[in-house]
């Protein structure tokens, strides 16, 4: 009687331990999924201030392409990027003739970067910010 009652203990027991574990693997998992989410806010939050930035340093600017080099962007292909760390600013945009001015009509992009276990980089969007403006023609 008492070799069955020891059995049923270490039954009991074992079931406990089970529960236990089974519940901190939900809770490493809740923690570890909130600590991503915190950490893109973040990266979201720094790729927006910067765009706002870009957009703030080209608007009006005589000569945006020079300006976008100045602030370190690379061309290629008509658009303009730099590598920030955890995500890239994309420039792009073209001036058009308007009147008695022209009106320079472009977006800046932040997409954020991902390593996947295969090494390649997959762009996740953060960010799209359109800037418009419009230039008079000097008389």
């Amino acid at each position: 009687m008492k070799k069955s009652h020891s059995n049923v203990l270490l039954v009991e027991i074992l079931i406990a331990v089970l529960f236990f574990m089974l519940s901190c693997t939900v809770l490493v998992r809740v923690f570890e999924a909130s600590r991503n989410m915190t950490l893109m806010a973040g990266v979201q939050t720094e790729a927006l201030t910067e765009a706002q930035n870009v957009a703030e340093a080209i608007y009006g600017a005589g000569d945006v392409e020079a300006e976008l080099r100045k602030l370190g962007f690379a061309s290629s292909h008509g658009s303009f990027s730099r590598d920030c760390g955890d995500f890239v600013l994309y420039v792009s945009g073209k001036a058009e003739e308007a009147g008695t001015g022209q009106i320079w009509k472009g977006e800046v992009k932040a997409f954020y970067k991902t390593k996947q276990q295969d090494r390649q980089k997959e762009e996740v969007a953060l960010v799209s910010l359109p800037c418009v403006w419009y230039m008079e023609a000097a008389a």
